[in-house]
């Protein structure tokens, strides 16, 4: 193993470690956000990072600079290969850059009030006309360069990469210009104070009950956050990438990572040196995800048993019973997709998804399945039984404190992040986007190719990676906006939904497909190539759809805030037929 092959498994492990890590503090941050809109107060945003305005200044502007004079060297062509899609890359940026300028600078003119004649007219400007206007200006730059002939190409990436640049450095300026004399205090949005608890718990105190064990109390938190981490080492986050081999000689050097393939051909054979980006591909790689999740039970059950309390015991138990019922559920429900992909590898389970359709459309029961267990594993709510903070005061980690209650917590979330990259691969296509190929987009329904455009490796890899990603953060969010939206179940009824609700619906998913599979395969080649457009036809949903929701969530963040109280327990409602609460402060 050379050291070019070493230091590219050390960045694929510190791409999976790291971004659980980074979102984790978002997660909590989300968390804390819904329930002060819920309870009508201010979120955490106390935490401030405060630094001199020349400071904030060159953050703003010393990165555009770079980037803009990185567009200008990087995406100015100088032949006509490649050149009108260097073109495209550079105008869509540019796009992008000035809606999103404007898009921000209309938001905070609008909550803080304009500061010039200019403010002034982009202030008389919703920000949700700017974003619907920015998306409209994609569409139609994308046309006009597919009408660019393929002589003026050259001239055409030229100048559209200068006005990227112009752009870019313009907006930053205008950022940095913007900033006031002194110090400034920095607390985007109130993520840093989500960091600044974190940093905090490092000095907490750690207290140990005087009759626990003092081994075990400390290994449980370890045992637990141990399994998140290792769940992602079998999931790829991105297509393979392939590197040139000039001198044949087998091995991955130094000067071969310069050389990534311009283009591949469709079937995605690499020549070269393949490096997929996944840290381990695994024969047995779903039922290695399965045996280490397992794991995590042991860390709640020791941590309960370990702390010499009562509610910690209770907790424990519970969590052990819960997680050992739902993983049963949890495994059955995906036997459908393994049956249908034909292998326990998440690799080729991906590439099914990608040639076919995705998990979604031939296993939409199994989605709901799998997404109700993986809940009840990571015990969030409706399922945080463990926890019970009504009944059981805090469960099996009550009796932790400082950095392991921290390990406990960070846990919680980063296994929220490993079960939405699971869903993903397993259920939307996982790094997958639909029509994008090896060699490019490709838009066919059957053998009628609607549209086609050529991409060169590189960037169908960075496509790839960014779709994943994107494609889990939105679902970590669907399973984040459930902890404010639904209710507790109580402990028997949990039991029940798992071993009655749950585990029947799995196997009979399972018989169901198995049954249709074995149709499928024996079907005549007419009913196949039916269903072959009919895969071609979800991909345009899915595309649609990918489109469509980041459209909804911004328009719907960008829409002008409204409060409304209303009344909601039946107390209230009895309190206020009655006349109303009593208006006078209460004495003592």
């Amino acid at each position: 193993m050379t050291l070019a092959e070493i230091l590219l498994a050390v960045a694929k492990i510190l791409v999976i470690i790291g971004f659980p890590l980074l979102i984790a503090p978002l997660l909590i941050w989300a968390d804390r956000r819904q329930s002060a809109m819920i309870q009508h107060r201010i979120g955490p945003n106390r935490a401030v990072v405060n630094l001199p305005a020349m400071v904030v200044r060159g953050i703003l502007f010393a990165p555009a600079v770079g980037l803009g004079a990185l567009a200008v060297m990087g995406l100015t062509p100088g032949s006509e290969r490649g050149a009108l899609e260097r073109a495209l890359i550079s105008t869509e940026l540019a796009v992008f850059v000035t809606w999103l300028f404007l898009t921000f600078l209309s938001w905070r003119i609008h909550v803080g009030g304009a500061a010039n004649r200019f403010e002034e007219l982009v202030g008389s400007v919703q920000p949700r006309v700017f974003f619907f206007g920015g998306l409209a200006a994609h569409v139609v730059a994308a046309l006009a360069l597919g009408a660019v002939p393929k002589a003026a190409s050259v001239l055409t990436g030229r100048i559209s990469a200068t006005a990227l640049a112009v752009v870019m450095v313009a907006s930053a300026l205008y950022a940095a210009l913007s900033i006031p004399p002194g110090t400034i205090g920095i607390r985007l949005a109130g993520t840093i104070h989500s960091a600044a608890d974190a940093l905090k718990l490092f000095f907490k105190e750690d207290f140990i009950p005087k009759k626990a064990d003092r081994l075990l109390h400390s290994l449980a938190p370890m045992i637990a956050i141990f399994p998140a981490f290792v769940i992602m080492a079998v999931i790829p986050f991105g297509e393979t990438l392939c590197f040139g081999d000039p001198n044949r000689n087998g091995t991955l050097e130094f000067a071969d990572l310069t050389r990534l393939m311009q283009v591949m051909g469709r079937d995605g054979v690499c020549e070269g040196h393949a490096v997929p980006l996944q840290v381990a591909d695994l024969n047995v790689g779903i039922l290695y995800l399965f045996a280490i999740s397992s794991t995590g039970v042991i860390g709640a059950a020791i941590a309960g048993w370990a702390s010499d309390n009562k509610f910690s015991l209770l907790g424990g138990l519970r969590a052990a019973s819960q997680m050992i019922s739902y993983e049963v559920a949890m495994g059955l429900s995906v036997m459908g997709v393994f049956i249908i992909a034909g292998s326990l590898r998440l690799s080729p389970i991906v590439q099914w998804q990608q040639d076919h359709a995705w998990g979604i459309f031939v296993q939409p029961l199994a989605f709901f399945l799998f997404l109700a267990a993986t809940c009840a594993e990571t015990k969030r709510v409706p399922f945080d039984q463990p926890e019970g903070e009504s009944e059981i005061v805090a469960g099996y980690f009550l009796e932790y404190s400082g950095m392991k209650f921290g390990m406990f917590m960070a846990g919680e979330y980063i296994e929220l992040v490993a079960s939405s990259a699971l869903l993903v691969t397993l259920f939307f296509g996982g790094y997958s986007l639909p029509f994008l190929h090896q060699d490019g987009i490709s838009v066919a329904i059957g053998e009628t190719v609607l549209f086609a455009f050529k991409m060169n490796h590189m960037a169908v890899v960075i496509l790839s990676v960014i779709a994943f990603f994107g494609k889990t953060i939105l679902m970590i969010f669907v399973q984040v906006f459930f902890r404010w939206t639904l209710p507790r179940f109580r402990y028997d009824q949990l039991m029940k939904f798992g071993w009655t609700k749950l585990l029947p619906l799995s196997i009979a998913n399972m018989a169901v497909t198995a049954l249709v599979v074995t149709m499928i395969d024996t079907a005549s080649p007419g009913v196949v190539a039916a269903l072959d457009v009919v895969a071609d036809l979800t991909k345009i949903v899915a595309a649609l759809a990918l489109l469509a929701i980041p459209v909804f969530i911004i328009a719907t963040m960008l829409r002008p805030t409204g409060h409304r109280q209303f009344l909601q327990s039946s107390a209230t409602r009895f309190a206020q037929a009655a006349g109303g609460t009593k208006a006078a402060p209460m004495q003592a």
